[in-house]
């Protein structure tokens, strides 16, 4: 997903709170990438890892409408786990080169409860 159809769908009111949240966290990744590096658009290791959430959500129903697709827990759960291990991974490998790459992810899940 690019950087529109995040920020349109993110817009959008999914009927699922997993739905909601995945998007949320989408669009703070997103967000954070883009303020700490080239962006969302160029750095590839942030997409990458969400590759099964950005899947789950396109399930859930057509992204540029409201959705009343539902995801469960345990797969919300799946989904988002390569996104905190990229950002493990890339906190230790950007302090290697002297850079910093900062994104909370419980933090961000926590802002839409």
């Amino acid at each position: 997903m690019n950087q529109y159809d995040i920020e349109m769908a993110a817009s959008n009111r999914h009927a699922c709170p997993n739905v909601r949240k995945g998007f949320h966290l989408l669009l703070r990744l997103m967000q954070s990438v883009n303020r700490q590096s080239d962006g969302w658009a160029y750095w590839r290791k942030p997409a990458e890892a969400a590759k099964k959430l950005m899947e789950l959500l396109r399930a859930a129903g057509n992204l540029w409408y409201d959705t009343h697709g539902t995801i469960s827990d345990a797969d919300f759960r799946k989904a988002i786990t390569p996104i905190r291990s990229m950002v493990t991974r890339e906190k230790k490998r950007q302090a290697n080169y002297g850079n910093k790459f900062d994104f909370d992810v419980s933090a961000a899940l926590a802002e839409i409860a």
